[in-house]
C-alpha cells in the first residue's frame, strides 16, 4: 500500500545571466512531402445578411497619412478599426442557414465604403465541433480563404482586397446552428490595401531624380547571398488600439534546426499577444525587375501568432507564427555579436507598406549606447519599414547575411534622389539573453516546466513539471464520448539521447471536495516518450490502451509577455513572483492544479475526479492579477475530439464557476473554487519531488 504522499508521486506528479555569444546561418526549410489538396470549394449564392459601413471620414484619413509622414518611428498606419459590437446583423442570430453538401452554411456579406481593404475579427462564444469560417473579396469568391474556428475566443481574417468582403461560417452535417453563438465583432477598414497589386518605386539615381528608393531586383542578380537572405523578410499588417498598421519582420533560423517559425520585429509594432495575434504576413512581395512591377501577388500567412519575448525598452520582439511561412521562405541567419562602428550593413525592408527594398550604408555609434545608427549611401527608410532586418554580410563557412537588429525609427529620406538622415536600429546583442532560450543551440540549463500544446489542434494539452532528470507530465485532452479525460507519466526519465520515458496511468479518485479526502486508485494504461528540439518545440509520442500516437507541441503562450522562461534551484522560492508550476495539498494525494504564467495572467487547469470518480479537468484560461493580489476568473468545462484525433475539431467549453488563488509567497497559496456550485477552499503549495526544482520568470 502506497503512502499518500508517494501517490500524489506516481499519480500527480504520478537563471539569468549574459548568454554566451553566437551565430547561425540561414536555411531553407526541408520541402514537405507533397499531397493532393482538393481545390478551395466557391463561397455559397444562397443569401447573406449585409451589414454596410461608411466611409471613413476624410479628416480622419488625413491625420493619419500626416502621421505616416513624421519621422521617428516607422510603423505604418493602414486604416481604422470599426466596432460592431452592438450592431445586431453583425450577430450570429441574424443569419440565415442554407443547407450545402456535408452541412450548412451562412454568410455577412460587408460593404464598407471608399475602404482599399478590409480585415474582420470574429468573436466566438459557442460553435459546434467542424465549424469553419471562409473569407473573400466579393469579385473574387471562387478562392476563399479558409480559416479554423477557435472554441472560444478571435479570429482576425486575411487581408480581403477591396470595400466587399463575404465572410461564411460552415457547420459540418449534423451540427446545431441554433447553439451557434459567434458574431462580426470588429471590421478594420483600410485606406490602402497592403495586399494590392503595386509598381515598384523609382530606384537610386533614377530617371525622375526624386526617389533613392532601391529595389531588391536591382541588386540581387549579382548578389544571390542577399537575395535568398531576403526571402525571410516579410510585410505583416495587424491591429492595436483601434488602427490597423504594417511594419516589417523576418523569419529567424533557431539554431537547434527545428525550423520553428521564429518572427523578430520591432516591440514598438507588436508588444502585446492581442497584436499579435491578429498578425497576418505577406511574403514574396518584390519587383520582378529593378523598377519594375509586383513579381508575383503575396502569399499570406494570417493565423496570428504567439508572443514570446517583447522588451520595449531595446525595442525587440519575438513571435512564434502560428501557421507555417510558406515553401521556399528562407530563415535567416543571426549574429549576437555587437556590430562594431564602420561596419558595412544592409536594410531589407518595406517603406509605405510596399514592395521590398534594400538600403545599403554603414553603422555608426547612437547616443544611447544600446542602439545603433544607420547611415545610408544607397537607398532609404521610411513608414512601414519599422521591425525590418539590420543585416551584416558574411565570406566564410558561405556567403550569407546575418541579421544584427531591427529598425526603430530615424530621419532617412531621399533628397534629390539622394539618401540623407540617419535611422537608429535596435541590437540583436542586447536583446540576446531573451532570445537565447529560443535560437541557441546550446541551452544546458533548460527546464520545460509548463504547459504545452498544438496551436492547430486548442482544446487538450501536456503539463510538464520538470526536476532534476525526471518529468512529470499530465496529459489532458478528452475520451471517445467527448468528455474531458486526464492522464499521468508520473516518473519520465531522462534517457542517454536526451528524451524523456515513462509509464502513462490512468487514474480515479473522490470526487472533488471531498470530506475527508479518500484514496486515488492507478492502472497502467500506457507509456510516454517526449523528445525536445529546444525549449519551445517537442514531440509527444503516447500510447492509451494499445493506441498510439504522436504531436507536435510547443509551449502555449498566452500572455503579454510571452512565455515565462525556466531553470533550476535547489534554493528557496519563497520570494518567486512567477508561480508556474505544479501545485497540490500534500495531505489530499492524486489531484493538483498546473499553473503556466505569463505577466498578469495564469492559466490553470484542475486534475480531478466527477462524481463516477473518473478523472476530469476544468480549465481557467484567463485568471487574471486583481487590485488585492489575488488571482481570479472563470473555470471552464470544455468537451473535445478523442485523444490523437486525425481530425482534430474545435473544443467546446461551457462556463461552471469560478477559481482565486491568493499566493502568501512563491511557495504556498490559498486556492478557492466554485464549480456547479459547489465551492471548496484548501491550502495549496508547489509539489517538490527531488532537490532541483524549477523556477521560472
Amino acid at each position: 500500500m502506497k503512502t499518500a504522499a508517494a501517490l500524489l508521486l506516481i499519480a500527480l506528479c504520478c537563471a539569468a545571466g549574459q548568454a554566451a555569444a553566437e551565430r547561425n546561418l540561414s536555411a531553407h526549410r526541408p520541402a514537405a512531402a507533397k499531397s493532393a489538396i482538393a481545390a478551395a470549394r466557391p463561397l455559397s449564392t444562397l443569401g447573406s445578411t449585409s451589414l454596410h459601413l461608411s466611409a471613413l471620414d476624410p479628416a480622419d484619413v488625413e491625420a493619419m497619412r500626416a502621421e505616416n509622414a513624421q519621422s521617428g518611428l516607422r510603423a505604418l498606419k493602414l486604416g481604422a478599426v470599426r466596432d460592431l459590437a452592438s450592431t445586431p446583423d453583425a450577430g450570429s442570430a441574424a443569419l440565415q442557414w442554407h443547407a450545402v453538401s456535408g452541412g450548412q452554411v451562412a454568410q455577412w456579406r460587408i460593404v464598407a465604403d471608399g475602404a482599399r481593404a478590409l480585415r474582420v475579427e470574429l468573436s466566438v462564444r459557442q460553435a459546434p465541433a467542424g465549424m469553419r469560417a471562409r473569407f473573400a473579396a466579393e469579385d473574387d469568391a471562387r478562392r476563399p480563404m479558409e480559416a479554423r474556428l477557435p472554441a472560444l475566443g478571435t479570429l482576425w481574417s486575411p487581408v480581403i482586397e477591396g470595400d466587399r468582403a463575404i465572410v461564411e461560417l460552415f457547420a459540418p452535417e449534423g451540427a446545431d446552428t441554433t447553439q451557434v453563438s459567434i458574431a462580426i465583432a470588429k471590421v478594420a477598414q483600410h485606406f490602402w490595401s497592403p495586399a494590392a497589386a503595386q509598381v515598384g518605386a523609382a530606384v537610386a539615381k533614377s530617371a525622375s531624380g526624386g526617389s533613392c528608393q532601391m529595389d531588391l531586383a536591382c541588386v540581387a542578380p549579382s548578389d544571390p547571398a542577399l537575395a535568398r537572405a531576403a526571402t525571410a523578410v516579410s510585410r505583416i499588417t495587424y491591429v492595436s488600439d483601434g488602427y490597423v498598421y504594417a511594419c516589417t519582420g523576418t523569419l529567424l533560423n533557431p539554431g537547434d534546426g527545428s525550423f520553428t517559425p521564429y518572427y523578430y520585429t520591432a516591440a514598438h509594432c507588436i508588444h502585446d499577444q492581442e497584436a499579435a495575434s491578429s498578425i497576418a504576413a505577406l511574403w514574396f512581395d518584390a519587383a520582378d525587375g529593378c523598377g519594375g512591377t509586383q513579381a508575383r501577388s503575396p502569399e499570406q500567412t494570417a493565423g496570428g501568432a504567439q508572443l514570446l519575448v517583447a522588451d520595449v525598452g531595446l525595442d525587440g520582439a519575438l513571435l512564434r507564427l502560428n501557421e507555417m511561412p510558406p515553401e521556399g521562405v528562407v530563415y535567416a541567419g543571426w549574429d549576437s555579436l555587437p556590430v562594431a562602428a564602420g561596419t558595412g550593413i544592409v536594410g531589407i525592408h518595406h517603406p509605405e507598406g510596399g514592395l521590398k527594398k534594400v538600403s545599403e550604408g554603414a553603422a555608426g555609434p547612437y547616443a544611447d549606447a544600446r542602439f545603433v545608427s544607420a547611415a545610408w549611401s544607397e537607398g532609404a527608410t521610411a513608414p512601414g519599414s519599422s521591425g525590418s532586418g539590420l543585416f551584416t554580410a558574411i565570406e566564410q563557412p558561405r556567403a550569407d547575411y546575418l541579421l544584427r537588429g531591427t529598425l526603430i525609427g530615424g530621419n532617412s529620406a531621399c533628397t534629390g534622389g539622394a539618401p540623407s538622415g540617419q535611422d537608429v536600429y535596435s541590437r540583436l546583442d542586447q536583446m540576446w539573453p531573451k532570445l537565447a532560450p529560443y535560437l541557441s543551440a546550446h541551452a544546458p540549463d533548460s527546464n520545460f516546466t509548463g504547459l504545452w500544446w498544438d496551436p492547430a489542434e486548442p482544446g487538450w494539452g501536456l503539463s510538464v513539471q520538470h526536476q532534476g532528470g525526471v518529468i512529470m507530465a499530465t496529459l489532458f485532452g478528452y475520451a471517445s464520448s467527448g468528455e474531458p479525460r486526464w492522464y499521468i507519466a508520473s516518473a519520465m526519465r531522462e534517457q542517454a539521447d536526451g528524451d524523456f520515458r515513462g509509464d502513462l496511468f490512468e487514474m480515479s479518485g473522490p470526487t472533488f471536495g471531498t470530506t475527508p479526502w479518500g484514496q486515488a486508485v492507478m492502472r497502467n494504461a500506457g507509456s510516454m516518450r517526449i523528445v525536445f528540439a529546444g525549449p519551445a518545440a517537442a514531440r509527444v509520442e503516447f500510447s492509451i490502451d494499445g493506441a498510439t500516437f504522436a504531436k507536435d507541441i510547443a509551449p502555449m503562450v498566452f500572455g503579454a509577455t510571452g512565455r515565462a522562461v525556466c531553470s533550476f534551484t535547489e534554493g528557496s522560492r519563497a520570494d518567486a513572483k512567477n508561480y508556474q508550476d505544479l501545485w497540490w495539498n500534500p495531505s489530499e494525494s492524486g489531484w493538483g492544479l498546473a499553473i503556466a504564467h505569463q505577466g498578469d495572467v495564469l492559466f490553470a487547469v484542475l486534475f480531478t475526479y466527477d462524481e463516477q470518480h473518473r478523472a476530469t479537468w476544468i480549465v481557467g484560461s484567463e485568471v487574471r492579477l486583481r487590485s488585492d493580489g489575488s488571482y481570479s476568473g472563470e473555470l471552464y468545462r470544455t468537451r473535445g475530439s478523442a485523444f490523437g484525433s486525425d481530425e482534430w475539431q474545435p473544443a467546446a467549453a461551457t462556463p461552471v464557476g469560478s477559481i482565486t488563488l491568493q499566493f502568501s509567497d512563491g511557495e504556498s497559496a490559498l486556492l478557492s473554487y466554485t464549480i456547479d456550485g459547489r465551492t471548496v477552499r484548501t491550502p495549496i503549495t508547489r509539489l517538490v519531488a527531488a532537490p532541483s526544482v524549477p523556477t521560472c520568470r
